[in-house]
């Protein structure tokens, strides 16, 4: 397709109305044209501001001239310019590119406010080279869907309207109107993965399939329906799954059968903002966690997250901090109490339930942690009860047990935070009462 200031105001997002536009400038050919066509379009684009941010890496020694460059660029045709500098040094088994990737992207969503739409120039080969990259990891739909030409970003959104655009075109278009345009050195270093598809696995392509381009970002749309097919049956899967927030039914999974509980899971684990687990690891939640025996208590562990089930529950979370069991702290229940990895412990003043307040004055409370043989009187019931027991009548699963906070007075158990007070400390009806929570924890 002839790339025109006329075909990219027709690829511009039509079902957003952005309040300004901040184009992504990095002085090279494509972000140029961008820029470039985009600048002929400020009457079309009525309301909307155009601004240009330049994020300087500082990864080559010309970093300095090409920003110089980029402003004396967008001074030339009357738009505002923004300069910001990051550090892109990757951390520990971060590539290059993908720690200059990150760092670009967290300054420019800085930038974008309510409202505001980031305009990137990736184009049709760029779509290409990220399937092909996508598909060599062993992606799925998601990730062959490649890269979306609209996209929510930040506080706003993010557009790519040059995707239905080869590069060549934009080249043409930028010879025709006389632009010159930096050269990034690193563009060339073929030890970057997508260098070296660029210069040495897609022109070869292209000789035998010339349309390829295309084909693939053709593809790279098929796979984002797919994939859109795939969350909504995944979120209608999950609405019958639910058991709490954090829980989901294990013989409802079951039922679903290996693959549509497994997307189930990707998609619940995700909208969770845990970490994916890998496909091995996906297998093996199924395998080994939601098709264990009913009486198992399996626990499957990655970077980041873990999964456990209790009964007919699949619980997938942040890895769960340890607990001494020998903690035996007093506290003043005047002051939140810091429990490392669990949350803040918490009294409030509450009426007809909860602790005795008068029962409280004057005594030291202890904050402890189940260590066996505990037992309770519970408010409501006869007899004392195991604290066991009592757990597990009420469906509380075992690691929270452990991790539960118990308040004493001397050896007399007080209450069990969150769930029971002992007979003789409950507060009558009427009676000033002090209520403790744990914010952060189960």
């Amino acid at each position: 397709m002839r790339f025109t200031v006329e075909a990219l105001r027709d690829a511009l997002p039509t079902d957003i109305a952005p309040r300004r536009y901040w184009i992504a400038y990095s002085g090279g050919v494509d972000s140029l044209v961008l820029l470039h066509a985009l600048a002929a379009l400020r009457e079309h684009l009525g309301a909307s501001r155009l601004c240009v941010a330049h994020v300087n890496h500082g990864l080559s020694e010309k970093a300095a001239q090409w920003a110089e460059h980029c402003a004396q660029r967008c001074a030339g045709l009357g738009l505002p310019f923004t300069l910001r500098t990051v550090s892109a040094a990757p951390a520990a088994g971060e590539s290059p590119e993908a720690a200059a990737r990150n760092a670009r992207y967290r300054v420019l969503a800085e930038l974008v406010q309510s409202g505001d739409c980031l305009l990137t120039a990736h184009h049709q080969d760029d779509q290409a080279e990220t399937l092909l990259l996508q598909l060599l990891r062993g992606a799925g739909p998601r990730g062959l869907a490649a890269m979306p030409v609209l996209s929510e970003f930040s506080r706003g959104w993010h557009a790519r309207p040059l995707l239905g655009f080869r590069r060549e075109d934009l080249i043409a278009y930028a010879e025709a109107s006389g632009l010159s345009w930096l050269e990034d050195e690193s563009n060339f270093d073929t030890r970057l993965e997508r260098n070296f598809l660029r210069h040495e696995i897609l022109p070869r392509l292209k000789s035998h399939f010339p349309g390829l381009a295309s084909t693939l970002s053709r593809s790279a749309r098929r796979c984002a329906e797919a994939a859109e097919i795939m969350q909504a049956q995944a979120q209608a899967d999950l609405a019958a799954l639910q058991l709490s927030a954090d829980a989901l039914s294990v013989s409802g999974l079951r039922e679903l059968g290996e693959v549509r509980a497994r997307n189930a899971l990707h998609h619940w684990i995700h909208a969770r903002a845990l970490p994916a687990p890998a496909e091995a690891q996906l297998l093996l939640l199924w395998r080994s966690v939601i098709c264990a025996a009913e009486d198992a208590q399996p626990l499957l562990q990655w970077p980041g997250a873990e999964a456990r089930r209790y009964r007919d529950a699949l619980y997938v979370m942040p890895p769960l901090p340890d607990v001494e069991a020998s903690v035996d702290d007093a506290w003043d229940p005047s002051a939140p109490l810091v429990l490392a990895g669990l949350g803040r412990l918490r009294a409030r003043a509450v009426r007809g339930t909860g602790v005795a307040a008068d029962r409280l004055r004057g005594k030291t409370l202890r904050v402890r942690f189940r260590r066996g043989g505990e037992r309770l009187c519970v408010a409501g019931r006869a007899g004392h009860h195991a604290l066991k027991k009592l757990f597990q009548e009420a469906g509380v699963p075992p690691w929270w047990r452990a991790r539960t906070p118990l308040l004493f007075i001397d050896d007399e158990l007080v209450a069990v935070v969150g769930h029971w007070v002992a007979c003789e400390f409950a507060a009558q009806a009427g009676q000033e009462g002090v209520l403790f929570e744990l914010e952060g924890g189960a």
